[in-house]
C-alpha cells in the first residue's frame, strides 16, 4: 500500500465510496420496484376483484328485492300488471350491468384457487339465472292476466319458482363471499409482505449506508494519511518552505523529524542542500570562467588580426591564378579548334580517296565495256562481210532468174498463144529478179557504208580504250598522292589531340587549383568570421559571466 501513488489511493477511494452509494441506491431502487409491484398487484388485481365481486354481490341484492316487490303483488289489480312489467325491465337491467361486471372480472389474474373458486360462482350464477328467468316467465304471465283467478293461478308456479331460487340464491351469496374473503385476505397478505419486504430493505439500506459512511471516513483517514506522509509535513509549512527556496534562500533551515524518508519535504531538501552546493560551486567558476574569457577576447583579437593579413596574400594570389586559368583554357580552346580543323580534314581526305577510288572503278568499268563493244563492233563487221557473201549469192540467183525468165519469154513468143499465159509469168518473174537485182545492190551499199561506220567506231574505241588506261594509271597515282596527304593530316590530328589533351589537363590542373585557392579563401574567410565571432563569444561570455555571477549573488548560501 506504501508503494501506490496519490492518484491511485483518490481515485480508488473515491471509487469505493462511489460503489457504495451505487449499492444503496440500487438496493433503494429495488425496494421501491418491488413496492411498486405490490401496490400495482393490489391497485390492478386484488382491490378491483373485491370491487368487481361487491358489486356482483350488489347486483344480486338489488334482482333480490326485484323478487321480493314481485313477492308482495298479491292480489290481481289494474296496476298489477304495469308494476310486474317495470320490474321485469328493472330486472333485465340487472342482468346486462351483471354480464358487464362478470366480462371485466373475467380479465383479471387469478391463483389456480381462485380460478377454481370463480368457475364454482360462475357455475352457481348459471344455475341462479335459470332458476331466476323461470321464475321471471312466470311473472310475464302474471303481468299478462286479466282477471284475479288466472293471476293466482300464475302467482302459485310463481311461488314454487321462488322457492326453487331460494337455495341457489344461498348457496351463490356463499361462494361470493367466500370470493371475497379470499381476497381481502390475500391482500391483507400483500400488505403486510409489502410492510415485512419494506422493513427488511429499509434495514439493509442502513446498514448499507452505515457500511458506506464507514467505508468513506477509513478511506478518508487513510488518504489524508498517506498525502501527509507523502507531503512530509503540513502542506502550509511545506509551501512556505517552497516559497523561500523560490525567492532564493538556499540557506533556510527545513524540519524533516517527523517526515517520512521518502516524502516530498526530505526529497524538497536534499534538493535544495544539492542545490546549495551546486550554486557554490557556480559562483566560484563563473570568477574563472570571467578571467579566461578575457584572455580569449585578447588572443581571438591578435588572431583576427593575422587571418585578416592572410586573407588579403590569398587574395592576391587567387587573382594571379584565375588569369593563369584564362590563360591555359584559350590555349585548351585553340588546341581543340586545330585537332577539329585537322579531323575535318582528314575526313575530306578520305572522302576524296573514295571518290577517288571511285572514279577508277568507274573508268576500268568504262574499259572493260569498251572492249566489249570493239569486240561486238568487230563481230558486226565480220557478219556484214558475210551478208555481203550472202547478197552475192543472192544477186547471183537474181540474175540466173532473169536470164531463165528471159529464156522462158523467148519460148513462150514461140509457142505463139499459146505461150501467152506464160509470158506473162515470165515477164513478171524477170520484173521480180529485176527488183531483187536492185535490191540487192542498194543493201550492199549499205552494208558498205555499215562496214566502213564499224571499223572507224572499232578504231576510235580501241583509242579511247587506251586513253581510259591512261587514265586509270593517273587516277591511281592521285590516290597514292592521297593516301600519303592522309597519313600526314592523320599525324597532324594525333599531335593536336595530344596538344588538346595536355591543354585540358593543364586547364583541369589550374581550374583545380584556382578551386583549391578559393576554398583556401573561403575558409580563410569562414577562419576571419569565426575569429570573430569567437572574440565576440569571448565578450559575450565575458558579459555572461558577470550577469551569471551578478545572478548567483542573489541566492543565500
Amino acid at each position: 500500500m506504501r508503494n501506490l501513488g496519490l492518484k491511485v489511493l483518490l481515485t480508488g477511494g473515491f471509487t469505493l465510496v462511489a460503489l457504495v452509494l451505487f449499492l444503496v441506491g440500487s438496493l433503494s431502487i429495488f425496494a421501491g420496484n418491488r413496492m411498486q409491484a405490490d401496490i400495482t398487484h393490489l391497485g390492478e388485481v386484488r382491490l378491483p376483484a373485491v370491487e368487481l365481486l361487491g358489486r356482483i354481490n350488489e347486483e344480486r341484492l338489488i334482482t333480490r328485492t326485484q323478487t321480493l316487490a314481485m313477492l308482495q303483488q298479491t292480489e290481481w289489480t289494474n296496476r298489477s300488471g304495469v308494476q310486474l312489467a317495470e320490474l321485469l325491465t328493472q330486472r333485465e337491467g340487472s342482468w346486462q350491468r351483471l354480464d358487464r361486471v362478470l366480462a371485466r372480472y373475467d380479465l383479471i389474474p387469478r391463483t389456480v384457487q381462485g380460478e377454481e373458486l370463480y368457475q364454482r360462482l360462475r357455475q352457481g350464477m348459471r344455475q341462479w339465472r335459470e332458476a331466476a328467468d323461470r321464475m321471471d316467465a312466470e311473472v310475464k304471465k302474471m303481468s299478462q292476466a286479466r282477471s284475479n283467478e288466472e293471476y293466482q293461478v300464475f302467482y302459485a308456479l310463481f311461488q314454487r319458482q321462488f322457492d326453487a331460487l331460494v337455495p341457489i340464491s344461498a348457496q351463490m351469496n356463499q361462494l361470493l363471499e367466500e370470493l371475497i374473503t379470499r381476497n381481502l385476505d390475500l391482500s391483507q397478505d400483500t400488505v403486510e409482505s409489502a410492510i415485512a419486504r419494506a422493513g427488511r430493505d429499509s434495514m439493509l439500506t442502513l446498514v448499507a449506508l452505515g457500511l458506506g459512511l464507514l467505508i468513506a471516513l477509513a478511506s478518508g483517514w487513510f488518504i489524508t494519511r498517506r498525502v501527509m506522509g507523502q507531503l512530509g509535513g503540513e502542506p502550509a509549512y511545506v509551501r512556505e518552505v517552497v516559497r523561500r527556496v523560490a525567492a532564493g534562500d538556499l540557506a533556510v533551515q527545513i524540519n524533516t523529524a517527523a517526515a517520512p524518508a521518502d516524502s516530498l519535504l526530505v526529497s524538497f531538501k536534499e534538493m535544495v542542500e544539492k542545490l546549495h552546493g551546486l550554486m557554490k560551486q557556480i559562483s566560484d567558476a563563473s570568477l574563472q570562467v570571467a578571467a579566461s574569457a578575457e584572455e580569449l577576447s585578447a588572443s581571438s583579437s591578435q588572431t583576427n588580426a593575422q587571418v585578416q593579413l592572410q586573407q588579403a596574400e590569398v587574395t592576391l594570389v587567387a587573382t594571379a591564378m584565375n588569369e593563369m586559368a584564362a590563360t591555359v583554357m584559350d590555349v585548351a580552346r585553340n588546341a581543340a579548334h586545330a585537332a577539329n580543323a585537322a579531323q575535318v580534314a582528314n575526313s575530306e581526305t578520305a572522302n576524296g580517296m573514295q571518290v577517288v577510288h571511285q572514279v577508277v572503278e568507274v573508268i576500268h568499268q568504262l574499259a572493260v565495256e569498251i572492249e566489249t563493244s570493239a569486240a561486238s563492233m568487230m563481230q558486226l563487221v565480220s557478219d556484214s562481210e558475210e551478208i555481203g557473201s550472202v547478197l552475192g549469192v543472192i544477186q547471183g540467183i537474181a540474175e540466173q532468174t532473169n536470164l531463165l525468165a528471159l529464156n522462158a519469154a523467148i519460148e513462150a513468143a514461140r509457142a505463139g498463144d499459146q505461150g501467152r499465159g506464160f509470158a506473162v509469168v515470165a515477164d513478171e518473174v524477170r520484173s521480180l529478179a529485176s527488183r531483187t537485182q536492185d535490191s540487192t545492190g542498194d543493201i550492199q551499199a549499205r552494208i558498205h557504208r555499215v562496214q566502213e561506220g564499224s571499223s572507224a567506231a572499232a578504231e576510235q574505241m580501241e583509242q579511247g580504250k587506251q586513253k581510259g588506261l591512261q587514265t586509270v594509271e593517273q587516277a591511281n597515282d592521285a590516290n597514292q598522292a592521297l593516301q600519303a596527304i592522309n597519313a600526314s593530316v592523320m599525324a597532324i590530328n594525333d599531335m593536336n589531340a595530344q596538344i588538346a589533351t595536355a591543354a585540358e589537363e593543364q586547364s583541369s590542373v589550374a581550374e583545380e587549383i584556382n578551386q583549391n585557392i578559393s576554398n583556401i579563401t573561403r575558409a580563410i574567410d569562414e577562419t576571419a568570421a569565426a575569429a570573430a565571432q569567437v572574440t565576440a563569444a569571448s565578450q559575450e561570455l565575458a558579459r555572461l559571466s558577470a550577469t551569471l555571477q551578478s545572478q548567483v549573488q542573489h541566492f543565500r548560501l
